[in-house]
């Protein structure tokens, strides 16, 4: 990717440069909340696939953060659309840069896009049936599921996993956290109930501050545990879903070129990632006397041994 760097740069010093940039050469701002490897992907292959397609698109690559100290050059500049990466960087540009059409991902629902009428996102948030139909391929005996859930934020959630969960023959335990202080009581009153843990996205209950409570319980009690990611299954936790970051970064230069285009972005439906990806830690299989197939572990994007 060392090529994608240097023509970056170039983009960087025309963008910020006293010459306007020509009528035939539209600037794409990017704003990302965050240094994590999965926005670098996304960046770096958004720019790569749109500088293929349109050589003529320019670049000013922003971090959140900083966003402050550029804002009014980035208004002068009039940009034809916004890729914003993250919440934050969501939130900067509908704060500051009202009026151009904006791409959102690395968001977990469309919800963040309120107040922003002229936008489209693909939204990072795994499906419901994708969750379900990988926890009964990868634990085809594991009928019980336990999930712990905060109420206020994924009530909703829990009622359409209880809907869907018949279809795979699987039945969903949900415990109510209210408050990270709840953990512990909540995990003991799974115990002798479920066959798994599925791990969803709620601040109150998975944290650094929750983590190894959680995966202390799953060890000692030989209940896997589905993680939200490779840092979890990393750390113990049987899998994990996650999607295919570079592929996301093509998937977005794509709707990019609809914008750049002339769609209004409010026209293309809020989508999801195209292609997801699952990691597997077969330490925690061989602890919890689980037995993986050969196939699914040779399709994993990363296996920890």
């Amino acid at each position: 990717m060392e090529y994608i760097k240097q023509f970056k740069l170039i983009w960087l010093l025309l963008a910020f440069s006293s010459v306007a940039l020509s009528a035939d050469s539209p600037l794409v701002v990017i704003i990302i909340s965050g240094e994590a490897k999965a926005y670098k992907q996304v960046t770096e292959n958004f720019m790569a696939e749109l500088h293929e397609k349109r050589p003529e698109v320019h670049f000013i690559e922003v971090n959140s953060s900083e966003f402050e100290k550029h804002q009014s050059l980035l208004k002068a500049k009039s940009p034809a659309m916004v890729f914003a990466l993250g919440s934050d960087s969501v939130r900067k540009a509908k704060e500051q840069l009202h009026g151009q059409p904006m791409l959102a991902t690395m968001i977990l629902d469309k919800k963040t896009l309120q107040g922003r009428s002229n936008a489209t996102a693909i939204t990072i948030d795994m499906p419901i049936v994708k969750q379900l139909k990988w926890h009964k391929r990868i634990l085809p005996a594991a009928k019980r599921v336990g999930i712990l859930y905060n109420p206020k934020n994924n009530q909703k959630w829990i009622d359409q996993a209880k809907k869907s969960a018949g279809r795979f023959g699987l039945e969903i335990v949900p415990v109510k956290v209210e408050t990270a202080r709840d953990i512990t009581s909540a995990l003991k009153s799974l115990n002798h109930r479920v066959d798994s843990i599925l791990a969803i996205p709620d601040k109150v209950v998975y944290s650094t501050n929750t983590a190894r409570a959680v995966l202390l319980f799953s060890f000692r009690n030989r209940i896997p545990f589905i993680g939200l990611s490779s840092a979890w299954v990393k750390a113990g936790a049987l899998y994990a879903l996650d999607w295919d970051y570079l592929n996301l970064g093509k998937q977005s230069a794509s709707i990019a070129l609809k914008i750049l285009g002339g769609t209004k972005p409010k026209k293309i439906k809020v989508g999801v990632p195209a292609k997801s990806t699952y990691q597997l830690n077969l330490k925690t299989a061989e602890r919890m006397k689980l037995s993986i197939k050969k196939e699914l572990i040779e399709a994993a994007e990363k296996v920890y041994e």
